[in-house]
Parts: C-alpha cells; sequence; structure tokens
C-alpha cells in the first residue's frame, strides 16, 4: 500500500471513529430535587392529589406520575375507564331492571290469584320466562362480575404499584434530609443547659426557705 492511501485510510477510521462515539451519560451531574409533596412551600397539587388531600403516599405518587411517562399513561387510562365505567353500563342496567322489575310485579300479581291451579301455571309460565331471559343476558352478567372482580384486584395491584414506587422516593428523602436534626440536637443541647440552670436556681432559692 502506498504511503498516501495508507495515511488516507487512517485518517477516514480516525474521523468515522469520532462521528460515532457515544458520550457516557453522567447521571449524576444532573441534581435530584426534592419531590414536591415533601417540599416545605409545597404549593403545587395534581389533578391526581386533589382526589385525595392529605394522603402523602398519594401525594408523592402523584409528583411521579407527572414525571414518569409509563405512570402518567397509566394515570390516564385509570380516568379514562372511571369516566365511561357508568355510561358504558347504564343502558344495560336500565334494561335489565325493567325486566326484573316486571317479573317482580308480575309475582305480586300471582300472589292475589286464588285459583291454584291457574296460580301454578301461570307461575309455570313465569319460570320459563325468567329462564329464558336469564340465557339471554347470562353473557352481559358474567362480563359484569369479570369487571368486578377485575376492579378488585385492579385496586390491589394500584395499591401495590403505589406504595412500591413512593418507598424509594421517602427513604431517599429520609437519607438526603438527615441533616435537618442538627437543629434537633442543638436545642437540644439548650434544653439540657436550661433545665439544669433552671434546678439549681430552685434548689438555691428553695433552700432559703428551711
Amino acid at each position: 500500500m502506498k504511503p498516501f492511501t495508507l495515511l488516507f485510510s487512517i485518517a477516514l477510521i480516525v474521523i468515522f471513529s469520532s462521528c460515532n462515539k457515544v458520550e457516557p451519560v453522567h447521571h449524576n451531574s444532573q441534581k435530584i430535587e426534592t419531590p414536591k409533596p415533601l417540599q416545605d412551600d409545597n404549593k403545587g397539587i395534581s389533578f391526581i392529589s386533589k382526589r385525595s388531600a392529605g394522603d402523602l403516599m398519594h401525594d408523592i405518587y402523584a409528583d411521579l406520575a407527572e414525571k414518569n411517562a409509563d405512570l402518567k399513561k397509566l394515570e390516564e387510562t385509570r380516568k379514562h375507564f372511571n369516566d365511561g365505567r357508568e355510561d358504558s353500563l347504564i343502558a344495560f342496567n336500565k334494561y335489565n331492571y325493567k325486566s326484573d322489575d316486571y317479573y317482580s310485579s308480575v309475582k305480586r300479581a300471582l300472589d292475589e290469584v286464588k285459583d291454584s291451579v291457574i296460580k301454578q301455571r301461570l307461575r309455570l309460565l313465569l319460570t320459563n320466562s325468567q329462564k329464558k331471559y336469564a340465557g339471554k343476558v347470562s353473557k352481559y352478567n358474567s362480563l359484569i362480575d369479570q369487571i368486578h372482580n377485575d376492579e378488585e384486584s385492579t385496586n390491589d395491584l394500584y395499591r401495590s404499584l403505589q406504595i412500591a414506587a413512593t418507598l424509594p422516593v421517602i427513604e431517599d428523602y429520609q437519607d438526603k434530609h438527615l441533616s435537618d436534626g442538627e437543629a434537633v440536637e442543638a436545642i437540644a443541647k439548650e434544653s439540657s443547659i436550661l433545665n439544669k440552670t433552671t434546678r439549681k436556681l430552685a434548689e438555691k432559692y428553695e433552700s432559703r426557705l428551711k
């Protein structure tokens, strides 16, 4: 290989390497801020926190959800579900209620029938009708039961998520703000000195009364 060609190749390799070099990310270069709910001058209340005033765990989680894409998406999904839940079930519930109400009305009417043969025949008709209706709506009643079961499980999992997400936050706060206890140590020393001084003077003046 000619010297010129060799130098040219080396130069291309150096340029290519420098262009594709990945700079390391220094995560420690950015100061981690104390979450809003743990700041002494906190005035920010998110749309999530408004639902649970005075609940610090919930407030910390709400602060995390504003900053974390996954948690924020989950909250949006929860809000969409909660807002649409009743509207999605109201039509079926009304439909179902009318049938239940009708059958209850028929049972009251049957109680007024005196002829036992007629009453038995009508009761059989009613029973058959109720069975047919139960078959028609069994799918939807099963789905509603599933919704209720899912909600109970989801609520448990949501609490688990909130606790798991916020525990590291409060523990980080505890570690980083332990220096706030220095003022307590200082005032504790003053308290001890004050106690001793007061005791000494009290004993001095009490001794004069003997």
